[in-house]
């Protein structure tokens, strides 16, 4: 127990240190980060080995949903499947998913991996 709590103690100081801006954030590759938005501020204690446990990034955008759709439909891969609901949209990929929704007056992008193999 006192590992792990040393072990996410360690993450968060790391997490403060990481830059804010979207696009300077890496995954892996598998899904492709909307170049308009900037790190949720809720979200600046994610470290990118907590995104690699499955852990999602959410980034923010003054761009609206369907401009935000309209992106992302031209570059996530042609296996990704796009589903339509009323709180917003989602692309399901091999390597994540993508939802996308308006919150707070803004659009929320949530970059969802998948989850590690045990």
């Amino acid at each position: 127990m006192k590992k792990t709590f040393l072990a996410f103690a360690a993450c968060a100081a790391l997490g403060a240190t990481l830059p804010a801006a979207a696009a300077d954030y890496q995954l892996d590759g598998q899904l492709p980060m909307y170049p308009h938005a900037k790190l949720d501020p809720k979200e600046a204690s994610i470290t990118p080995s907590a995104i690699a446990q499955g852990i999602p990034l959410v980034i923010l955008t003054a761009d609206s949903v369907h401009t935000v759709d309209g992106w992302y439909g031209a570059h996530v891969a042609k296996t990704c499947s796009r589903q339509e609901a009323s709180g917003g949209i989602k692309y399901a990929c091999p390597g994540g998913s993508v939802m996308i929704y308006a919150h707070g007056g803004q659009t929320q992008i949530a970059l969802v991996p998948p989850m590690p193999k045990l």
